[in-house]
């Protein structure tokens, strides 16, 4: 520390170290302590939270314990870890790699997530990625990529794959879309894709267009239009939805949802936001009273 620079202590007892190394932009990032992270209740007498002071690192690996608020008793509450970094590959290719590992008394799950893309030139780019997610007790392998070619100024085609290995069985999955926007308000999306695995083979294809303002990001106001359809052996699933979002005022907001499957059933939705007049929000409190009241006065029995 003498040969690199003068050396003080800041106030949690860690040094500062201020010298030449001060002229590298790359080392301006100080080891600081990070808050303690609050550990769930325990009936021990003494909460040892010191043993779990930590450094923001200043490589670019971002690591992080992973905290269980449902735990064990007398239980810390950390059981894993979780790491991720952003890296560029030769400095074409960027990446990302985050994983997490979580182990308890009884379970083993790890999470992977891994990805890295590719553009060629101003029209067309990929992404390849390999995914480990824990189902059960058995870790599934997923290898999934995709390929966007803009064939016009408005036109985008997707076409991507998808293979996943679970114990015995693979999973084999093939997509395509095509995204196409017709001036400012309208675009329409038509994709369709195949599944298979053990024999079986679905299929699926989806139609959505969708209308909104010029101004959308002003005025919010969009409706989209869906039409859906799947087949795997012999079922036979068709389904349509229908969005809308508009203004009320200046500040509230309205989201009406339909959607209707062939089996004759379906779903109607209706949510209100607004900012301004609170107390429709408070209106919100009606039920949680009544079901309060009636928890206190419960009906008698109708005597028959």
């Amino acid at each position: 520390m003498k040969k690199r620079g003068e050396t003080d202590l800041d106030d949690y007892g860690y040094a500062n170290i201020a010298g030449e190394n001060d002229q590298d932009p790359l080392l301006d990032n100080v080891s600081v302590p990070l808050p303690n992270i609050v550990l769930p209740p325990s009936f021990d007498c003494d909460n040892p939270t010191y043993r779990y002071r930590f450094l923001e690192p200043t490589s670019t690996i971002l690591a992080r314990p992973v905290l269980d608020a449902h735990g064990w008793d007398h239980d810390y509450g950390y059981d894993g870890v979780s790491m991720e970094e952003k890296l560029s590959i030769l400095d074409r290719f960027p990446a990302n790699v985050a994983v997490q590992v979580t182990k308890d008394k009884t379970e083993f799950s790890i999470h992977l997530d891994s990805s890295i893309a590719a553009k060629y030139g101003k029209n067309a780019s990929s992404l390849a990625g390999f995914d480990i997610k824990t189902v059960g007790w058995q870790p599934a392998y997923i290898l999934h990529g995709e390929t966007k070619i803009k064939n016009m100024k408005k036109n985008e085609t997707t076409g991507g794959f998808l293979v996943t290995f679970l114990g015995d069985t693979m999973a084999t999955g093939l997509k395509v879309e095509d995204q196409l926007s017709l001036g400012k308000s309208l675009s329409l999306v038509a994709s369709t894709g195949a599944m298979q695995a053990q024999g079986d083979t679905a299929y699926g294809a989806k139609l959505e267009a969708s209308l909104k303002d010029k101004d959308y990001s002003i005025g919010l106001s969009r409706s989209t239009l869906g039409l859906s359809l799947m087949k795997w052996r012999q079922d036979l699933a068709l389904g349509a939805n229908w969005q809308s979002q508009f203004s009320i005022g200046r500040g509230s907001r309205m989201v009406l949802r339909l959607a209707l499957n062939n089996k004759l059933s379906g779903q109607i939705t209706v949510r209100t936001s607004t900012s301004d007049q609170i107390q429709i929000a408070l209106l919100g409190l009606v039920p949680i009273a009544a079901s309060i009241y009636r928890s206190f006065r419960p009906s008698e029995p109708s005597s028959v």
